[in-house]
């Protein structure tokens, strides 16, 4: 195939008009997520999404103390006394820099102010808003991008296949940090690769600038500390020692945003810094399943990232992938070639995916840890879409090379459609689905978003009222307290209970299907011990179960 062409003077005329239409596809995209984000008949403007994940009463009752905090001080929060009470409040959790969350917590609070009052102290439905938006924004980043890089053909494809990569999809369905970690992480990388990708070095200020979309990225997740590595080589390799200066302005600049914007820090920065950084290393171990074994999360074998990639990405989107990857590393031939910035979108997509496969590295949840490089992916599938377009176009005419476009990316939205709601149970085609990652002995859901709004109003039809159910598996008590909070089983008098495996106290248990946490006695060989009363089953796997025990000591 021959190689991308950038936009047409035509097509660079246009962007104020290309500009619209990519935040119509972006209204778009938010319109799709906020459609389905219920977890327990919440909220009326929206329908049933995933379940409540264990992270999710974390990140909203974390954004919400922000928010209201934030308000009741009014203009005197800037004053070093309010932070200190703020930032050093027994409720505060500085588990992770207080971005994501405080996004959560403003999308909280401005739903909560259309919905009216509720009884409980937050509401999780509520702070998936945040997520939804910050979707839609990633959408509108990407498009843009890859229109001004490779023209509209390529961005229209890597917009769409940003909708049809369910897990991707799916995650921006929660109030977790993922997607608005995915949107600065993928925003500082673009931010990098359009202003710096130039024969000379990008100028102090012009460094400064894109910095500041790095230390927004660093106010997010952990995961924005793996953006420099590959920024440095690309620059070093481009410019040699000339990148040294551009290097400094853009890093510093990043790290004062980063300090400025999360006042924690500010009262004992050794010791916080010391405390967030070696936070990872210092919890305890998670475990996953991985074809057939359980693992602990930093003994996973090496290509656990890069197998998780392959067979959650739809098949057809992995060769328009590798069809962009493979033309720009061809475009690279010669050693009097510099690198183009399309050479650092590669080696920040691959990085993350290296260092997670590295001995002793913890990685788990399936791809949600690296779930960053997906968007980069999408921008690669444009690429490779294009060319595999323009390459149709050249053999049979237009209109019915449009359409067999179409009709293929279309069919590559599949997934994204049959596995809704449980999208991060999905898996492609090249395991055999979500049959064959059963099959495979892959972990089929790990965060309790099986557990949806609709199963749980079923499990209140099903159980007599002021019932005793059994929980499993309980990853933190948090999870469960939040469930308990669900209006529909307060009204019913059902409360929800830690599952005792050597001493049940109640014959009704309700489990989601991750089998490294799940007691033998609960696992599907072994479920003669109870009567199935209710299940999510997709595609022939059951992936949340209600059962009733035979037996109740």
């Amino acid at each position: 195939m021959t190689q991308l062409k950038p936009p047409s003077e035509s097509e660079n005329k246009q962007r104020p008009a290309a500009a619209f239409w990519y935040l119509l596809l972006a209204c778009l995209a938010f319109v799709l997520v906020a459609a389905q984000l219920d977890c327990a008949q919440d909220l009326s403007l929206t329908g049933p999404g995933p379940g409540m994940t264990v992270d999710e009463p974390f990140n909203v009752g974390q954004g919400v103390f922000l928010v209201r905090a934030i308000r009741v001080y009014g203009l005197g929060v800037i004053a070093p006394e309010s932070l200190r009470e703020i930032f050093e409040h027994p409720n505060y959790l500085p588990d992770h820099p207080p971005l994501g969350r405080l996004l959560i917590g403003i999308a909280h609070e401005t739903v909560a102010g259309v919905a009216g009052s509720d009884e409980r102290p937050f509401v999780v439905t509520y702070g998936r808003y945040a997520s939804a938006f910050c979707f839609a924004c990633l959408v509108f980043v990407v498009g843009w991008f890859t229109f001004r890089r490779s023209g509209h053909t390529a961005a229209l494809i890597a917009v769409a296949s940003l909708v049809a990569m369910p897990r991707l999809f799916g995650h921006a369905h929660l109030a977790a940090l993922e997607t608005v970690t995915a949107l600065f992480y993928v925003s500082t990388v673009l931010a990098v690769v359009y202003f710096w990708d130039t024969e000379s070095p990008p100028t102090p200020k012009r460094a400064c600038l894109t910095g500041l979309v790095l230390g927004l990225a660093l106010l997010t997740k952990i995961q924005a500390v793996l953006i420099p590595i590959p920024v440095m080589i690309w620059a070093l390799w481009k410019w040699r020692q000339k990148a040294i200066l551009p290097l400094i302005c853009w890093g510093g600049i990043g790290v004062l945003i980063f300090f400025v914007g999360w006042p924690w820090l500010w009262f004992d920065p050794v010791g916080h810094l010391s405390e967030y950084l070696g936070r990872t290393t210092g919890r305890a171990a998670l475990y996953v399943e991985y074809f057939g074994s359980k693992y602990a999360d930093r003994d996973l074998p090496w290509h656990y990232p890069w197998v998780m990639l392959l067979t959650t990405i739809p098949v057809g989107l992995l060769v328009l992938g590798s069809v962009g990857s493979t033309n720009i590393v061809r475009a690279l031939k010669g050693s009097h070639r510099r690198p183009s910035g399309e050479i650092l979108l590669l080696l920040s997509l691959l990085w993350p995916l290296f260092l997670f496969s590295l001995p002793g590295i913890t990685v788990y949840d399936g791809v949600r840890l690296f779930l960053m490089v997906f968007p980069l992916v999408a921008i690669l599938i444009g690429q490779g879409g294009a060319l595999a377009f323009d390459w149709l176009r050249q053999r049979i005419p237009s209109k019915p090379a449009t359409s067999v476009a179409v009709l293929l990316l279309l069919s590559q939205a599949y997934a994204t459609l049959a596995f809704a709601p449980y999208w991060l149970s999905s898996y492609s085609l090249l395991i055999g689905g979500l049959q064959g990652a059963n099959a495979a002995g892959m972990e089929l859901t790990y965060w309790g978003d099986s557990i949806t709004a609709d199963m749980l109003q079923r499990v209140v039809q099903d159980v007599p009222e002021n019932s005793v159910i059994q929980l499993a598996p309980l990853l933190h008590p948090a999870y469960l307290q939040m469930l308990q909070e669900t209006p529909e089983l307060k009204q019913k008098g059902i409360r929800l209970i830690p599952f005792e495996s050597e001493k049940p106290v109640s014959e009704y248990v309700l489990y989601f299907q991750r089998n490294p946490y799940l007691p033998d006695t609960l696992k599907p060989q072994q479920m003669k011990v109870g009567q199935v009363i209710r299940e999510v089953n997709h595609q022939g796997v059951a992936l949340a179960r209600l059962i009733r025990l035979n037996e109740v000591r």
